[in-house]
């Protein structure tokens, strides 16, 4: 299954929304006959798309917030990645026994916190019944919390069915409150 979408980190969009603005303010690509440099029209076009891409995933809500405003549990995830076999959690391995056809993936989840890392989803997709199946580690402390494994349909498309799973995480009353303590 080959994704048809990408993700970003924050990081990533940070750094691309640095480039556009070098790009924007210090590169030139045309010369005039007076010898002035200039950016052309075309140029100008592709730095207003980088822009308006940067827009629409919402790069630039919170250029006027400090990462320290940022509410501690506000969370992102990356990926989805491959599981490779030998990494992929008992709870998980042991639900999904038997099902032939699985694809196991990964999602990073992470969070404001100065450690930015939350949580690993890990996920066994079975495309014939529309369903997948979910396991979140938690590292807390010196041990691992694990909730799961839960079998869910898969929504519209992989990508919110992850969103809807994240945002789960990130409601949950138990988060907010472990969050709002640790701020």
């Amino acid at each position: 299954m080959q994704p048809n979408h990408y993700t970003i980190t924050r990081q990533g969009a940070e750094v691309l929304k640095q480039l556009v603005a070098f790009v924007s303010q210090d590169v030139f690509d045309e010369r005039r006959h007076d010898g002035a440099i200039a950016k052309s029209t075309a140029f100008l076009k592709v730095i207003g798309d980088a822009r308006g891409v940067l827009e629409q995933i919402g790069a630039y809500d919170f250029d006027n917030e400090e990462d320290d405003d940022l509410p501690p549990y506000t969370f992102w995830w990356e990926g989805p990645f491959d599981l490779p076999t030998n990494e992929i959690e008992h709870a998980l391995a042991s639900e999904t026994e038997g099902r032939p056809g699985l694809v196991f993936k990964r999602v990073q989840v992470n969070t404001a916190l100065p450690s930015g890392y939350f949580a690993d989803l890990q996920f066994a997709i079975d495309e014939a019944q529309g369903k997948i199946c979910t396991l979140i580690s938690i590292p807390i402390d010196r041990t691992e919390l694990n909730l799961g494994p839960n079998w869910y349909d898969i929504g519209e498309n992989l990508e919110t069915t992850i969103e809807l799973i994240v945002d789960g995480i990130e409601t949950h009353p138990t988060w907010v409150q472990y969050f709002q303590a640790q701020a």
